[in-house]
């Protein structure tokens, strides 16, 4: 499959108008029109269909995209790997969940360069599914995340129980914690089994957040309570910004490496985890 069809595919998607993708690839638009046709052919379905504004994705389409921007990105990194004359050792790529990045990534990236000088980085900060995948694609060789989803071919291993406390602006005991007052955030599969056996009577929150730094933000300018990782308000605890809330139980978030469980170079992957370890202690 012509990864120029695969790149005109992208830009069709991303734009939805023939006339427009020529003048951004330089090409004429049956030029255009001729490599989606290439790629229906090679799939045998329709991938786009006509509309008032231009053109969209049909199902087929949609589903394929996923690939098509993964197969784009394989391609453009391993352009980079084998063009490399400057004696580089190559590339490493490292996904991190969105929630953990600030503890680990700045501080991991001295540490990998100053044990491999000459070699590439590429990070990636998501959640944990779409790192997860990126690593079964080979697009990343190591992820760090909640909850991973199982693929064939990859290792889950367990890395660290994150702790995570109850706190409040105020200093309060557990019963001033109402559903009224309390955010709940869905830290995911486990702890929201744990938090329903330890916390039943807060199971009905009238606020729940996705994102525990917008939950962070929102207590620190207004009120409320909530758990959060213990790492990420311990600051705001020492500075009397924030309080534990009195006789609420301290609950955990499990944190997983992922990687395949073949990887070529084992070496440099035990060396890039014994990095995240050290700098998690730090």
């Amino acid at each position: 499959m012509d990864i120029v069809n695969l790149k005109t595919f992208l830009e069709l998607a991303a734009i939805g108008n023939f006339s427009r993708v020529a003048e951004r690839l330089h090409v004429t638009q049956s030029t255009v029109s001729a490599r989606i046709k290439v790629l229906e052919n090679h799939l045998n379905c329709t991938l786009f269909e006509r509309t008032s504004a231009g053109v969209s994705l049909t199902l087929s389409g949609r589903r394929f995209h996923h690939y098509a921007a993964s197969m784009q990105q394989l391609w453009q990194q391993g352009q980079q790997e084998v063009a490399s004359t400057d004696g580089s050792e190559g590339t490493f790529g490292v996904g991190i969940h969105m929630a953990l990045w600030p503890r680990f990534l700045p501080r991991w990236i001295g540490w990998m360069q100053s044990m491999f000088p000459t070699l590439g980085l590429h990070v990636e900060a998501d959640y944990s599914e779409r790192l997860t995948e990126q690593v079964s694609q080979g697009l990343l060789d190591l992820a760090v995340t909640y909850m991973p989803k199982v693929l064939p071919g990859l290792k889950a291993e367990l890395f660290f129980n994150d702790p995570l406390i109850m706190v409040s602006q105020n200093s309060i005991t557990l019963s001033d914690c109402k559903n009224k007052n309390y955010l709940y955030i869905d830290w995911s599969y486990g702890y929201r089994e744990e938090h329903f056996a330890k916390l039943p009577q807060l199971h009905k929150a009238s606020l729940n957040i996705g994102l525990g730094e917008i939950a962070l933000r929102y207590i620190l300018e207004n009120s409320g309570c909530a758990y959060l990782p213990k790492a990420d308000v311990q600051s705001y605890l020492d500075q009397g910004r924030l309080h534990r809330v009195d006789d609420s139980p301290e609950l955990s978030r499990p944190i997983y490496l992922v990687y395949a469980e073949n990887y070529e170079d084992s070496d440099r992957l035990q060396t890039a985890i014994d990095g995240l370890k050290r700098v998690m202690t730090q």
